[in-house]
């Protein structure tokens, strides 16, 4: 059926700039979740723990470890709720911003201020999709 014949569109719409921004947004934490998840399995492959054989090197790993885990999580949801941004769920943007938060606040926390301009694009990222609106349904009802 034609969209023009149908009485109610209950659909929410996503916006030109919703979709910009989300679409870019996905494929960034995309990678980097690839990126984690490779790292995770080829984490037992690594130089440093190969070749630094000493307890101060295995607690070192086992740190990196859970920091690992803990990133790959939080690019996890990331990726999730840019999925329901997409699939037009209203909790998706709340999550997204929510997540993207704590991750730059753990980012932080683990590697410092140096690689700045991965804070600079992950806030700019923020900064563009919380305010732009997922268009409510429109409800067109015929003229009779």
């Amino acid at each position: 059926m034609a969209p023009e014949g149908k009485i109610f569109d209950l659909k929410p719409e996503l916006t030109l700039a919703m979709k910009l921004a989300a679409a870019f947004a996905i494929t960034y934490y995309g990678m980097l979740f690839l990126f984690e998840v490779l790292t995770l399995v080829f984490l037992h492959y690594s130089i440093d723990s190969y070749y630094l054989g000493s307890d101060y090197a295995a607690e070192i790993g086992s740190r990196n470890l859970v920091f690992l885990i803990i990133e790959l999580v939080l690019s996890g949801l990331l990726v999730f709720s840019l999925i329901q941004i997409f699939r037009k769920k209203e909790y998706g943007k709340a999550i997204f911003v929510v997540v993207t938060l704590i991750l730059i606040v753990f980012q932080l926390w683990t590697t410092g201020i140096h690689p700045w301009v991965k804070y600079a694009l992950e806030v700019l990222t923020v900064l563009l999709i919380a305010p732009l609106k997922i268009l409510p349904a429109r409800n067109r009802r015929e003229a009779h």
